[in-house]
């Protein structure tokens, strides 16, 4: 599959002496007199093709063109924010005996066991009263937080800890990776007296079109959007098109090569895939790139995106 992602960061279309605007994205019909930008309203009948232009001001990155014929997909979803994980330890009853409890938080962020994980220890005492015991336990994580860990926050008989975002700056001055996922698990088994509950209070979200996670398509994209591959002769890497603070529109284009309906020639991978990612800052500007997207393939019989 040729994959290619194309970034539009809230720019009007504009050309100078043939070179779209820096951050800007065109879409483009081929007429008789060569590349022009299409209009809404434009159908399969008045250019038989079309390709996504991105600008960057100095040149056009371009996706292949595309008989409209020949698209199996036009789809989009709009912009959803990253939500943080907040997981809860809740106690319950007061002590009926002096002891020692254990809780452990754990980062399951990677994926991949043996998960990190970090040990507290609180010394309750006979009778002590969750809040009191909410006290003892925040006071220990609070002495040693992990690193992927943002707030901890005692409710007075719970407990809230909540993870980092993709792209946040960490308390030892990183940038945190990828979305935490965390847990915990206990040692108090309420035979003296307290009940501990652990729980996901807001479960963690990836989001959608966020710009962390467009920049990490945009590292991936580096070899199809500008032939950079990390080797020895090349050894600038393309500056990145994304503002990671700015909020994504995604939208998606599949189109097969040859016509057909089938993924694969002689088991060669057959599909052109474009992925836009467009800021949706200035709704003028997303519904003017809807429209003539939105026109164009209603003349192939998809449904239009609006998002």
């Amino acid at each position: 599959m040729a994959r290619h992602l194309f970034i539009g960061n809230e720019i009007a279309v504009s050309y100078s002496s043939g070179v779209l605007a820096n951050g800007a994205i065109d879409v483009q019909k081929l007429s008789a007199s060569g590349p022009t930008s299409m209009v809404a309203g434009d159908t399969i009948a008045d250019s038989a093709q079309f390709r996504i232009v991105q600008g960057n001001g100095s040149t056009n990155i371009v996706s292949p063109w595309i008989y409209g014929k020949d698209v199996i997909n036009w789809s989009g979803k709009g912009h959803v924010a990253q939500q943080a994980q907040v997981f809860r330890i809740a106690l319950a009853t007061n002590a009926t005996a002096a002891s020692t409890h254990r809780v452990k938080i754990i980062n399951k962020t990677n994926g991949n066991e043996p998960f990190e994980l970090k040990n507290y220890e609180y010394s309750v005492a006979a009778s002590a009263n969750p809040t009191t015991q909410c006290t003892a336990l925040a006071a220990a994580i609070n002495a040693d937080v992990p690193h992927w860990v943002k707030t901890v926050t005692n409710n007075g008989t719970s407990i809230d800890l909540t993870g980092y975002k993709k792209g946040e700056v960490k308390a030892d001055g990183s940038v945190q990776g990828d979305l935490v996922e965390m847990t915990m698990a206990d040692e108090i088994d309420g035979s003296n007296g307290t009940v501990a509950t652990l729980s996901v209070q807001t479960a963690g979200l990836r989001g959608y079109g966020d710009g962390f996670y467009v920049k990490d398509m945009e590292d991936e994209a580096f070899g199809v959007n500008y032939g950079f591959y990390m080797r020895g002769h090349l050894p600038n890497t393309p500056t990145s098109t994304v503002v990671t603070a700015s909020p994504y529109d995604m939208y998606h284009i599949a189109a097969t090569k040859d016509g057909s309906s089938h993924s694969q020639i002689n088991g060669v991978d057959n599909i052109i895939e474009l992925n836009i990612a467009f800021d949706n800052g200035t709704a003028s500007l997303t519904q003017a790139f809807e429209n003539k997207l939105n026109s164009y393939l209603a003349s192939a019989n998809f449904a239009p995106v609006i998002l």
